[in-house]
């Protein structure tokens, strides 16, 4: 893997799954670790790490069985599993202090490492994420994986689905999703980079007493980061999860939905560099 400040790759083994991250900014930077939603990759953070690459270390994992990292058997896709991919990540790369930022499913994931973890971990950031869902936002969810095609026969018909389950993603959004969720497969069709067992209609999210517990023990300063318009997290539900935390904040940020840093780039950015400057300074 190449120094400096450019762009980088590595991958890391998390019990036998070859998993793919990537990092932006100087080596010896304040580290930061982020880890994308459900059915994203970490190339989804790209914005705003170019962004904040000229004061932090920035690495975001392709969660498994998402981008370039390897799919897991049967069963393999529990907080669990994650949490012990985010323990291989820190420990290959020797980091000693850093802060997590997790998007959704990521959210989930490393509220869960830094309870188990509060030695290493210095701030926590959680998008749009909380122990219990609204119910319209989790029908949505459902009712898009149901409804997902297998495969497409060309990129315009790619894209043209994607638009309908993120309306408010910027182009370059859009581009980025056909390049790390598709593939070319052998007969010539765009097919998902995704394990096909992600998108099962009846998936069963953790009992929300497990993520309350895991937000009560976080010691470190932890941003709840809201989209304003977001149908998965009541503002009710943040407040709690605010209330819960023992050094929690809340922001919200505008014309952004579930899929916050994506739908509005720039005031996420806005909101989130500040309060990593300020915890890792």
């Amino acid at each position: 893997m190449s120094t400096g400040t450019s762009r980088r790759s590595g991958t890391v083994n998390s019990g036998g799954l070859a998993l793919f991250y990537q990092e932006w900014g100087a080596a010896d930077a304040p580290p930061v670790v982020l880890l994308h939603g459900l059915r994203a990759y970490g190339q989804w953070f790209e914005e705003f790490c170019e962004a904040a690459a000229d004061r932090f270390r920035l690495i975001a994992l392709d969660q498994r069985g998402r981008g370039r990292s390897a799919w897991a058997g049967a069963g393999g896709y529990t907080t669990d599993h994650y949490v012990a991919d985010l323990e291989a990540l820190v420990r290959q790369l020797g980091l000693k202090r850093f802060a997590l930022v997790g998007h959704s499913m990521g959210g989930v994931n490393v509220s869960h490492y830094a309870a188990r973890h509060p030695e290493g971990v210095q701030a926590v950031v959680i998008v749009d994420i909380a122990p219990e869902f609204a119910p319209e936002g989790l029908a949505r969810i459902r009712a898009e994986l149901g409804r997902t095609p297998p495969s497409f026969a060309t990129l315009d018909e790619a894209q043209g689905f994607l638009k309908t389950i993120h309306p408010r993603a910027t182009p370059r959004s859009l581009t980025t999703r056909l390049e790390w969720m598709l593939v070319r497969q052998d007969d010539g069709r765009y097919g998902w980079r995704i394990d096909p067992q992600i998108f099962d209609p009846n998936m069963r999210p953790d009992p929300p007493e497990r993520l309350w517990q895991a937000l009560a023990a976080i010691r470190c300063p932890t941003l709840l980061v809201r989209g304003a318009i977001t149908d998965l997290v009541t503002r009710e539900c943040a407040e709690r999860v605010v209330a819960t935390l023992v050094a929690g904040e809340l922001v919200e940020i505008p014309g952004a939905g579930h899929m916050v840093v994506e739908d509005n780039p720039r005031d996420s950015t806005a909101a989130v560099v500040p309060f990593l400057e300020r915890t890792l300074g």
